[in-house]
């Protein structure tokens, strides 16, 4: 099979369109427009904080920071391990922990700014755990089988409370002061609100972290495989077409060298 080729579908093209092929329907955003959108969380959303850096230096979806553990975490290595993804069942009217988008396991390395970020989040977590005593919430998730299919639901329970035999205590990273999860769910609600309150962030939306990582990481000589695999994108095309925008400096760059060429730099 070494010879043959597949026939791809031509990509179909509005000659007469107006659109700006050149511009991505999602925009990333600039470090200043983090650090505004980190100070204002910080005054009026403190729990959307650490997912919000998650993403920004480690491009993770809204699902997959709040399935995230500090079991899949390595701080000396500086690495963490996505294997799951938390979402909310609207039929079941239960938040569900599952496997990621892919369905794969992927590592994602980071560097010493959420390294350091994460350590100041663990000693938070574990000073509001003796400040709320016995009304300090942990996590739980309970086995369910549906049918052919195994799926797990989410628990939160105060110390208080009787633990059923088949809950088992999940350690996440994304929490609440008491001790609850964070999940996507709130934290849509914290961007669509900030979205707005906050001048220049008009339709802002978690997925643009996501994009966000990405663009910062091409921008910056990151090899486009590197790339694929740090986002779990099933194939690089993927990654270079949804995120072509993030070269489009590179290119103007290039572009310009033949202005040298004519003298006229």
């Amino acid at each position: 099979m070494q010879y043959i080729k597949l026939k791809r579908k031509a990509e179909e093209v509005d000659l007469f369109s107006e659109e700006d092929m050149g511009q991505s329907s999602t925009q990333p955003i600039s470090h200043d427009d983090y650090e505004k959108l980190i100070a204002y969380l910080k005054k009026k959303n403190v729990s959307a904080v650490l997912p919000i850096q998650i993403a920004y230096y480690a491009g993770l979806r809204i699902g997959e920071v709040c399935g995230l553990t500090w079991q899949d975490i390595n701080l000396e290595e500086q690495y963490l391990t996505v294997k799951r993804s938390v979402r909310y069942d609207g039929a079941k009217h239960k938040t569900i922990i599952g496997p990621t988008k892919r369905k794969k396991v992927r590592t994602v390395d980071f560097g010493d700014t959420l390294t350091a970020i994460l350590k100041k989040a663990r000693k938070e977590q574990l000073k509001n755990q003796m400040q709320y005593g016995e009304l300090y919430h942990r996590n739980y998730y309970e086995e369910v089988q549906d049918k052919n299919r195994v799926y797990y639901e989410y628990y939160s329970l105060e110390d208080t409370q009787d633990i059923p035999a088949d809950y088992n205590e999940i350690s996440f990273v994304c929490l609440r002061p008491g001790g609850c999860l964070e999940t996507p769910s709130t934290l849509s609600i914290a961007c669509r609100t900030l979205a707005k309150k906050l001048d220049g962030f008009e339709g802002f939306h978690f997925h643009q972290l996501h994009h966000t990582y990405t663009s910062n990481l091409l921008s910056n000589g990151a090899a486009p495989k590197d790339v694929q695999e740090l986002l779990g994108h099933s194939d690089v095309s993927t990654t270079m077409n949804v995120y072509a925008h993030a070269t489009r400096e590179a290119k103007r760059t290039s572009a310009r060298l033949l202005d040298k060429v004519a003298g006229n730099d």
